[in-house]
């Protein structure tokens, strides 16, 4: 995990992982919104997201601010490419949206 340490020591980014969320994480995991993406305006992002089988693995949980996407009912998570693609839909500016 060389790299990401690289990402964020080098490049200055934020690193977000995508998370499925949880009350057994011992650090907070925020919830994607809107005051959470206006937040990291400006600021040069790299987003790594888990394999469906095994998640994020712990080095990534640990260099990584973890991030879930809220969901209503009872679902424990979604398909990682749903999953990334509404984490990349909601972190591009406004003004970059086609939708």
């Amino acid at each position: 995990w060389y790299h990401l340490e690289v990402l964020k020591d080098e490049f200055q980014m934020k690193l977000l992982a995508g998370h499925a969320g949880g009350n057994e994480e011992p650090r907070p995991v925020l919830q994607l919104s809107q005051e959470l993406v206006d937040s990291f305006a400006g600021v040069p992002l790299c987003l790594v997201m888990g394999s469906e089988g095994r998640g994020l693995s712990e080095e990534s949980q640990r260099v990584c601010e973890l991030v879930t996407i809220p969901m209503q009912g009872e679902f424990e998570s979604l398909n990682v490419s749903v999953a990334g693609g509404i984490f990349l839909y909601m972190l591009q500016p406004k003004t970059q949206r086609f939708i």
